[in-house]
């Protein structure tokens, strides 16, 4: 299995072809906190994040959602 090149949160990232957005999920420390996902420009629902495949050059962005006040 070869890689591909996607950027994730601005930055270039090489991952293994066939990755799932949930597979991105544990390289930004979020695979156990609530986040949002955005994949090129569309909202990806956490139902979605396993069988949404990456391809070369998407575009994704994750926002973990910090508490405070």
């Amino acid at each position: 299995m070869g890689m591909i090149s996607i950027t994730l949160n601005g930055q270039r990232h090489e991952v293994a072809a066939g990755s799932s957005i949930s597979d991105l999920l544990p390289l930004v420390g979020a695979d156990r906190q609530q986040v949002a996902v955005v994949a090129n420009s569309l909202i990806v629902r956490p139902e979605e994040r396993s069988d949404f495949i990456l391809n070369e050059n998407d575009e994704v962005d994750i926002l973990i959602f910090a508490g405070g006040g």
